[in-house]
């Protein structure tokens, strides 16, 4: 992907057009974080155990990883901007679909399609922000992009409270999906960047890659971010309700007010990100998630709302110094073929893996447990630091990366 810039240089002047994708970003993961504060009423409608309800994830992780794994394809025949266009309209017909859903089966159809959009947003979305944000300021538009879904956790749950008063899950859900139609529709017309093609697999770029132990590094990494932020958060209300003894209307409020710092964090994370060394940042947001879930397992009351929050904060702080690894290591022309690469099986365990694993305890009354064991194998991430200074593999001009 060439990078083109608007005709201001300065981030100032590039701001509007990063701020349309933020908003894209923002609805695409508003749509997904109304689901975990469904979930209590859908597994009531769905008579579905913890296991059932929680395994809904584990079929959107599968169109999740299986849209990525096609996503550098995709985007070799499809402009950037109208990838991202077609993922927020696929998360529209998911949602109408979820709405109308009076089965399980139907459910996970459903949630499956949903995953599909969520997929091909992620890589062009990304190529899209870089071709408009220049590379000196990197770091801070990932942290205005990184945002969307922080300020979509701490809205989530208080709107879906609110709406629930007025319609049901299905009403809400239906809302959403119109909503995404709207936002498609409007990027069309005023949305900037993007114009270009991606890098589809090859025979020669592809086992030059995968050779990388870099490549197998921001997998982890990319795979440890989006599990912590989404697998704990998913689960957090049914463990609220069903072992805290909180009510649905309870659980979302702490589940909202836990995500109120993390936009800050998100914008910390960015200035960080362009100032600290990466693994140095990337250590201390990895042993603060660990702590942090362990302390949702095994505290109560004030300690328990504490390691809430610092765990919804740690995936916000890391976000913008794993992305800035990708354009450091391989540059930022093949960031979408790297992401399109890594995020399948990241994406399958982090949001396939780690919510069915919480909810499978939380049937054997165990959700402490779960989450502590999650904050334990968090501690293992930390091997992949050292693989992320690497040369760049991809022809023709092999450089070594930057110092992270």
């Amino acid at each position: 992907m060439t990078k083109h810039h608007t005709a201001t240089a300065n981030f100032a002047g590039t701001l509007p057009w990063i701020f349309v994708i933020t908003a894209m970003y923002f609805l695409s993961f508003f749509a997904r974080s109304i689901l975990s504060p469904l979930l209590v009423p859908m597994e009531i409608d769905f008579s579905s155990s913890h296991a059932q309800t929680a395994g809904l994830m584990f079929f959107l992780s599968l169109g999740f990883g299986s849209a990525l794994a096609l996503a550098g394809i995709v985007s070799s025949r499809v402009r950037h901007r109208n990838v991202l266009v077609l993922a927020i309209a696929t998360l529209g017909l998911s949602l109408l679909l979820l709405g109308q859903a009076q089965n399980i089966g139907v459910a996970r159809l459903a949630f499956f399609i949903f995953g599909i959009g969520s997929g091909l947003y992620l890589p062009s979305g990304m190529a899209t922000l870089a071709s408009v944000a220049d590379n000196r300021y990197w770091g801070r538009a990932i942290a205005i992009h990184e945002l969307a879904p922080n300020i979509a956790f701490i809205l989530a749950p208080v709107i879906v409270e609110a709406a629930l008063g007025v319609v049901d899950w299905r009403g809400i859900l239906t809302t959403m999906g119109l909503a995404c139609f709207f936002g498609c529709a409007l990027f069309l017309k005023f949305g900037r960047g993007g114009d270009e093609y991606g890098s589809a697999p090859s025979t020669e770029t592809l086992p030059l890659i995968i050779r990388q132990p870099a490549f197998w590094a921001i997998m982890v990494l990319i795979g440890l971010g989006v599990g912590l932020e989404s697998g704990p958060y998913s689960l957090t209300p049914l463990f609220l309700v069903s072992e805290k003894g909180m009510s649905p209307s309870e659980a979302n409020h702490l589940l909202s007010t836990s995500r109120l710092i993390t936009p800050l964090m998100a914008l910390l994370g960015g200035w960080l990100a362009d100032r600290v060394r990466i693994p140095t940042l990337l250590i201390a947001t990895i042993m603060g998630s660990a702590l942090s879930l362990a302390g949702m397992g095994f505290l109560e009351g004030t300690g328990l709302s504490a390691s809430i929050m610092v765990q919804a904060s740690m995936p916000a702080l890391m976000f913008p110094a794993v992305f800035k690894s990708v354009t450091v290591i391989f540059g930022v022309k093949e960031q979408s073929l790297i992401l399109s690469l890594t995020m399948p099986v990241a994406i399958f365990v982090a949001l396939g893996i780690i919510p069915t694993f919480l909810g499978w305890c939380g049937d054997l009354g165990h959700f402490d447990y779960g989450f502590a064991g999650v904050g334990f194998l968090t501690l293992f991430t930390l091997g992949a630091l050292p693989f992320l200074h690497q040369t760049n593999p991809l022809p023709p001009a092999a450089r070594v990366a930057k110092p992270l």
